[in-house]
């Protein structure tokens, strides 16, 4: 074989094992990128479900005495004084507060005659959102 033969040759292995490294590189960059996009797909389809369920909590004490009721009785619900907490995990299954990514709480203000409760959503106790739901009390005392 003749010497520029042979450096020819090293030259084209030396430039095939960097296009391979280089391949390797931007596909491991590539993996990165795609399982952050699931995680946050993931994510992003707990965060819809819990405002589902948030907007269930404020129909149901919207609904009057009943429904704060039937706050206390949905699934999983802790209830302390005026406050009634859910709380979930990363894939929405009901956890002990300690385990919790996802926190769920309605605290209710019931002295006047407007009843509020502010409905809160927290991840991984950084608040994500908080709104505030109002029912009237009727003459009787029950909400209406």
């Amino acid at each position: 074989m003749t010497k520029r033969k042979a450096t020819t040759t090293r030259a084209l292995f030396l430039e095939l094992v960097l296009d391979l490294v280089i391949f390797a590189v931007c596909a491991a960059i590539c993996l990165q990128v795609f399982a952050e996009a699931r995680l946050e797909s993931v994510r992003s389809a707990a965060l819809s479900q819990l405002g589902i369920e948030a907007q269930e909590v404020a129909e149901l004490f919207k609904s009057g005495a009943d429904g704060e009721a039937s706050l206390a009785s949905l699934r999983n619900a802790e209830r302390d004084g005026e406050t009634i907490t859910w709380y979930y995990n990363q894939e929405l299954l009901p956890v002990a507060s300690e385990d919790a990514s996802f926190v769920l709480t309605c605290a209710i203000d019931d002295s006047q005659r407007v009843r509020q409760a502010r409905i809160t959503l927290s991840e991984n106790s950084t608040q994500l959102f908080a709104y505030d739901v109002s029912s009237y009390r009727s003459a009787g005392g029950d909400g209406t």
